[in-house]
């Protein structure tokens, strides 16, 4: 649209409104301010943010990640260079998917590099241009920010370069990279360093630039046809808002609909930074040189806002722009509070508060409906930081409701973080750290790195975020998150207060110290057993997750770090999306179990902790899972038993081993896998009979090939990306060595015991077209069985330095399976009682552990957990009554039930729906009953009831979006309700309720009103165990906001017992 155009919709009010909505800042406040420059005078921690802004930025990689550039750098370019420095959008972003990350010299090889994007870029003194991280050299050749569409022998004119053996998109690449990493960074630190320093010359620039971003940013149309439609130059326009490869992928601006959020949110707060300095006379000038309209402060001011803030507004709502939770709803927020704007204008700010809360984004009661009990969230170790993101939300909404109070009461707006499961997000990221260092990474989570020690420990996973969690808990072991091992001061927000004095006076509290005992995150599905001194700190973690997003077929994978090195190596985050489930995030390549070579299904349910306890150096966890659970077999049938137990045992402070159980039933193939370290392998001498051609698929099949498989699938999946296959039979124990190639002599070594008659072994080394290294080697045990009869895979881990721990075992029993390792000085009896049957029902499985020490002649140690004997192995009963905001529960207080639950331990409670592991933090006898308080809250869903059938209480409703969103083509994510993120069920046709649920079993409501349900909806439909009266449900519920509670009266509960 031209200048004339715009000056003519500004004289009529259209489209920018009839006055200024926006007067001042209203996200930098002058108190916001006052304090960043506070946090610097006083904190080097600040000091060095400031030298970040002004001096060195940060490097580039990636299409996103720096937070900031060199302020001091970008000043000092002309107008015209700072102007430039974001790219025209007319130019496509995407480009066909087979051609992406490779060199014109390097081809494929330059993905060692970077399998994503290994291209580095220097904006300044290389506009328009990409490196090969690989040979340094830089495309296209030719200067297309001057006009040159041909030189040299690489050139680009925004189609792409015409190659021998393909096309290569050179400019795409750039402006993805350079709009992330560059020209958003380049905004925060100008506008910052101008709030910094009252220094108008960084202001200029960043006016310019800003100026620049809203002359190019794309829109989705107007409903003004004066205004400029720009879907051409949406991220997707140029292929009708449909993602050429990801079919589900829709929507973006600039860059996609995910990490556009960020960006969005970063540009309206610079615009906030800079909204005065737009009245500077230069930039004006400057501005109508280019062609905007820039007659005054307001009306550039208004030119930013349509194009920029209004137009993100209208993609947030349509969900066009869209991102992890979290993500899209701090962009709302931020956009809803920089805009100021309460008109008839809409979309407006109480839009975006209202799609932020009760719309797309579900705020108000979404970290209580998407977080477990002990704060573990519904995606992968990783991801799951997001919901962090919830505090900026939080605090947006504290400023908007400041300046509205009236438009937004707490009651319908509320504070976020003011439940338990909130303040459990910061519990979790303290609680999942091993040895303060590693994290266990399930789902998409980590990645293969060669065996290297880490030395740099940490409190929490968690980083500034403690800052927060301290001052709205005031929990000492947050504050101890908030310094370093030195006690010096971690890292703050630059423009937040920082509350050294109320983290000082709670580091005084002894409960700061964090200890790291054996643990469980059952709510999130991990065990973790841990022990020993600093130097010889080692632990196992046991994932029964059943995560929602991002997810890996993972189920019941091992872990295991031991002085500071992480010894299974995972695969971790997928190298590239196009082999995710052919290899990288394939069963046959983790740590875990695969039935009849046939993988899980991706809505994750039945992950359940069984057993768990640690005493006098015995550490258990048992854990069942449900990975097939709508998976059919090939071979007929379904997987009713898959359980794993896990017992860490303690020698002295430097010795150890674990032992591994894994019982297996259903199908005809077994197949347990087993990796660890990056380097090769050291095999035992069985008589190998090595495979001279072909892959795991069949000599045949080449790697990377398809096939068809025994039972006639047609198959391109993991057991053709391993090569140099060789076979042997297993029938008595043998051990498999990983040398880390550490100076410290470190090594891993896991011996695989046959049980229930010799086994097959493979051996293979596998990776992926598009990740040349690291190659894995992989050893595969496979059992061959009747159609449903079990399978039992028993391994023993060790890691050392030097020198084995384990000098032999053997099995002395196979029904109760008891094992004997000999150590040097003695011998080590581990027996394990898992009962035959299902796993997958909740009921009592009487699951028991016992290890005795034996050094010469005298038995040194005999702990029992469980039923392993004659002797009760289990204390059982009811709930008697409940107390969930205290996290306590009553049982009956008899004498049994008085020596069997006591602080320290774990309890289950359970019913025929659902099942809960629960360490007892104290308890208290009050009359004939015993009142335990627990770790954590029963709280598992939280939100108002607007809907109410015979069977059923209907929770959430959509917000209406506004009139220039309705009727509009908008996204799926944007027109479908997702209340409960953890519910799995579903409603037919006929309105009757199918599928399995975390839900069932659990409890609506409190006291007299309490109902259990059956099940419930993603879309908020909680279905009734049984029909009642609509008048009585409406009496007990309607139109409140409810809860949902894990546990109720009358559940079971049972406590496994310690001997002696």
């Amino acid at each position: 649209m031209n200048h004339t155009a715009w000056c003519t919709l500004m004289a009529l009010g259209v489209a920018a409104g009839s006055a200024m909505a926006k007067t001042g800042r209203t996200y930098y406040t002058d108190a916001r301010i006052a304090t960043g420059r506070a946090n610097v005078e006083r904190y080097e921690w600040a000091q060095a943010v400031r030298n970040r802004i002004l001096e060195t930025g940060d490097a580039i990689r990636y299409y996103i990640g720096p937070e900031y550039t060199a302020a001091n750098r970008m000043a000092a370019l002309s107008d015209e260079a700072i102007w430039r420095l974001m790219p025209t959008t007319r130019l496509p972003r995407v480009y066909p998917h087979e051609r992406r990350a490779i060199c014109p010299v390097h081809g494929t090889e330059v993905r060692k590099k970077n399998v994503w994007c290994p291209w580095n870029i220097d904006p300044i003194d290389h506009p328009y241009q990409i490196q090969c991280m690989l040979g340094g050299e830089w495309y296209p050749s030719n200067r297309y920010d001057e006009g040159d569409l041909t030189s040299g022998d690489f050139p680009d004119d925004g189609t792409g370069f015409a190659g021998k053996d393909g096309r290569y998109y050179f400019l795409s690449e750039y402006i993805n990279m350079v709009y992330g990493s560059v020209v958003v960074p380049t905004l925060r630190s100008l506008s910052q360093a101008y709030l910094l320093t009252d220094d108008m010359t960084y202001a200029r620039k960043g006016c310019i630039l800003l100026a620049r971003l809203a002359s190019e940013y794309p829109n989705y149309g107007w409903d003004d046809p004066a205004l400029e439609n720009r879907f051409d130059r949406t991220y997707l326009g140029p292929f009708n808002n449909q993602h050429p490869h990801y079919s589900w992928k829709k929507g973006g601006m600039v860059t996609d609909l995910i990490w556009e959020t960020f960006c969005l949110e970063a540009t309206a707060y610079a615009y906030d930074a800079l909204y005065e300095a737009l009245a500077d006379p230069a930039v004006l000038a400057f501005a109508r040189a280019k062609g905007l309209p820039a007659n005054s402060a307001d009306d550039l001011r208004h030119y930013i806002e349509t194009y920029i803030l209004r137009a993100g507004m209208r993609g947030l709502e349509a969900g066009w722009i869209h991102g992890n939770q979290g993500f899209h709803q701090a962009a709302a927020l931020a956009v809803a509070l920089v805009l100021d704007d309460y008109s008839e204008q809409r979309p407006n700010s109480r839009d975006m508060v209202d799609y932020a809360y009760h719309g797309i984004g579900q705020s108000a009661f979404l970290i209580v409906n998407s977080t477990h009990r002990d704060g573990g969230g519904h995606e992968s170790a990783g991801y799951n930081t997001i919901k962090l993101d919830f505090i900026r939300v939080d605090r947006l909404m504290a400023q908007i409701r400041a300046r509205q109070p009236e438009i937004f009461p707490s009651d319908r707006y509320p504070a976020l973080f003011d439940n338990p499961k909130a303040r459990a997000l910061f519990d979790h990221h303290i609680d999942m750290l091993i040895d303060d260092r590693h994290i266990i990474c399930v789902g998409d989570a980590g990645n293969l790195n060669p065996p290297t020690r880490n030395t740099k420990p940490r409190a929490s996973f968690l980083a500034h975020e403690n800052l927060y969690a301290v001052q709205q808990y005031e929990d000492p072991r947050h504050a101890r998150a908030c310094v370093a091992e030195d006690g010096s001061l971690r890292v703050g927000e630059l423009w937040e207060p920082y509350p050294e004095d109320l983290v000082r006076r709670l580091l005084d509290d002894p409960s700061s110290t964090i200890q790291r005992p054996s643990r469980l995150l059952d709510g999130y599905g991990l065990g973790i057993l841990e022990s020993g001194p600093p130097e010889h700190r080692r632990a196992l973690g046991l994932s029964y997750a059943c995560l929602r997003g991002h997810t890996q077929q993972d189920e019941l994978f091992l872990s295991f770090f031991a002085r500071g090195i992480d010894l299974l190596d995972d695969l971790g985050y997928p190298r590239t999306w196009d082999h995710r489930w052919q290899f990288d995030a394939n069963s046959l390549v983790h740590n875990t179990v695969t039935v009849d070579e046939t993988q899980s299904g991706n809505r994750k349910f039945g992950g359940m902790g069984r057993l768990f306890g640690a005493h006098q150096g015995v550490h258990v966890v048992t854990a069942s899972h449900q990975p097939y659970h709508e998976t059919p077999l090939p071979s007929g049938g379904t997987v009713d038993l898959y359980e794993r137990t896990v017992i860490l045992v303690d020698i002295d402070d430097e010795r150890f081993f674990a032992v591994d159980l894994f019982a297996v039933g259903g199908g005809e193939q077994h197949d347990q896998s087993w990796h660890a370290l990056t380097t090769r392998v050291e095999a035992p001498a069985l008589p190998w009979v090595a495979q001279e051609t072909g892959t795991l698929a069949g000599p045949a099949v080449e790697q990377f090939g398809t096939w068809t498989d025994r039972w006639g699938r047609e198959r391109g999946d993991a057991p053709a990306y391993l090569t140099g296959i060789r076979r042997a039979s297993l029938d008595a124990p043998a051990a498999w060595t990983w040398p880390s190639g550490l100076p410290e002599g470190d090594a891993v070594r896991l011996t695989l015991v046959p049980l229930g008659g010799p086994a097959e072994v493979a051996m293979g080394r596998g990776w992926t077209p598009v990740a040349l290294e690291p190659k894995l080697d992989v050893v595969m045990v496979r059992r061959t069985v009747p159609a449903g009869t079990p399978s039992r895979f028993l391994t023993l881990l060790e890691a050392y330095q030097k020198t084995p721990v384990i000098e032999g075992v053997r099995v002395v029993s196979e029904s109760p399976l008891v094992l004997e390792v000999r150590v040097a000085g003695g011998i080590e009896e581990v027996t394990v009682v898992v009962p035959p049957g299902p796993s997958r029902p909740t009921a009592h499985r009487p699951l028991g552990v016992r290890v005795r020490s034996r050094r010469g002649d005298d038995w040194v140690r005999d702990v029992r957990l469980g039923a392993v004997d004659e002797e009760p192995g289990y204390a059982q009963t009811r709930i008697a009554a409940v107390d969930y905001p205290s996290q306590s529960l009553a049982v009956p207080a008899t004498p049994e039930n008085q020596a069997a639950f006591v602080p320290g331990r774990t309890l289950r409670v359970y019913n025929d729906g659902r099942s809960g592991l629960y360490r007892i933090t104290a308890s208290r006898r009050d009359g004939e009953r015993l009142w335990l308080t627990l770790d954590h809250s029963a709280l598992l869903a939280r939100e108002r009831v607007t809907g109410l059938a015979a069977d059923r209480v209907v929770l959430g409703a959509l917000a209406p979006v506004s009139p220039a969103t309705a009727g509009r083509d908008r996204a799926n994510w944007a027109a479908e309700l997702t209340v409960l993120t953890f519910a799995g069920g579903a409603l037919d046709k006929e309105g009757r309720f199918t599928g399995n649920c975390l839900f069932n079993g659990a409890w609506l409501g409190e006291g007299t009103a309490a109902r259990p349900l059956r099940g419930a909806t993603p879309g908020g439909t909680l279905v009734l165990r049984q029909p009642d009266d609509v008048e009585a449900l409406k009496r007990d519920f309607e139109g409140r906001v409810v809860s949902v509670w894990e546990y109720g009266p009358g559940d079971a509960i049972e406590i496994p017992l310690w001997r002696p």
